[in-house]
């Protein structure tokens, strides 16, 4: 008796650990697929000047920071699932793809107000280039549930999930629930001159 206890407890642990397992990984859903409320702002001012990158989601520009409009990045410490259930720091792939994107080059950001933040809300581009789309497009973010979105947003976000491109490949959390689960204070850029894949001189 004693003996079949034992195996029925260990059977139970082992399903149990199973099932937290894959409830832990499983993949995070789309925010487009949730309710939306349509942005009634109208982004008619604009600034520019040259790119400095805060994280994958943020930028400094003209001394001015911006909060890449209707974009959510994975924070710079969040780590992600690949396809083949690896555990990875998709908060500094992330920031390294928009490093490379924009980082030292001349950006032109629209706006219509601040968030809470003090950082101006934008619609950024290099040239004719559209930031937003390209963070979209790459994977490197998903669309903000409660921001102004398009057919063209939620088509890139829809071809980079099917593509399982940047953090679509495997299994995430979403940015917004890995913030209420690891509050803190948000990061401070000290040097955006240097690159991330060689210092993290920036990050406090």
């Amino acid at each position: 008796m004693y003996y079949l206890k034992n195996i029925f407890c260990g059977l139970f642990l082992v399903v149990f650990c199973a099932v937290l397992f894959v409830v832990s990984t499983k993949p995070a859903v789309s925010q487009n697929h949730f309710p939306r409320i349509k942005s009634h702002l109208v982004f008619k001012q604009q600034f520019s000047g040259i790119a400095k990158v805060i994280d994958g989601d943020s930028i400094i520009v003209d001394d001015r920071e911006v909060r890449i409009f209707g974009i959510d990045a994975p924070e710079y410490r969040q780590s992600c699932f690949d396809g083949k259930n690896r555990e990875y720091s998709c908060g500094k792939a992330s920031r390294n793809f928009l490093y490379d994107l924009v980082n030292g080059k001349k950006v032109t950001c629209h706006y219509a107000q601040k968030d809470k933040y003090n950082r101006f809300l934008g619609k950024c581009e290099i040239g004719a280039l559209s930031i937003n789309q390209e963070i979209i497009r790459n994977g490197m973010g998903v669309i903000y549930n409660f921001s102004e979105s398009d057919d063209v947003m939620d088509a890139l976000e829809a071809k980079a999930k099917e593509q399982k491109l940047g953090i679509w490949q495997g299994a995430f959390q979403l940015p917004k629930e890995y913030r209420k689960a690891n509050p803190r204070s948000f990061p401070t850029i000290q040097n955006s001159s240097t690159s991330p894949k060689s210092s993290n001189s920036w990050f406090k």
